[in-house]
């Protein structure tokens, strides 16, 4: 029996939880995990859980982010993030994650996918220090 690949599980998954209520999803998820024990392939789930999210995200234009600040921001500030956020990546939706980090002194750290924009003051600093030691 051949295996079924993390996509295809992914994109099942997606086909099968579109417009079902929540306890719909549920079921499914439950039928999957029990698939995947049946046929031995339960170290999957995290793969698939992460490759169904890429799938709903790009079918829903939708972008998460995570934003590494100093300190807790304030909503006014969040928003205008996201809103930098959905020109930059052309979203309709923006999930912001906002965590708190004391060592980058100031500043924010923006994370999209692979992408990484660093305007914290430790960055800066580092990218100084760089080029000085060139």
């Amino acid at each position: 029996m051949s295996k079924i690949s993390v996509s295809k599980y992914a994109q099942a998954l997606y086909i099968a939880t579109k417009d079902k209520s929540q306890k719909e999803i549920d079921g499914l998820i439950s039928n999957l995990i029990k698939i995947l024990d049946r046929n031995r392939q339960i170290k999957l789930f995290a793969k698939i859980s992460q490759k169904f999210e890429e799938i709903w995200n790009k079918e829903n234009e939708a972008v998460e982010a995570e934003v590494v600040s100093f300190e807790k921001l304030d909503e006014k500030f969040l928003k205008k993030i996201e809103s930098f956020i959905k020109e930059k990546y052309f979203a309709k939706k923006v999930v912001i994650v906002n965590k708190i980090d004391e060592k980058i002194k100031g500043g924010i750290i923006i994370k999209v996918g692979d992408e990484v924009l660093d305007g914290s003051v430790r960055g800066q600093l580092s990218k100084l220090r760089e080029n000085l030691e060139k």
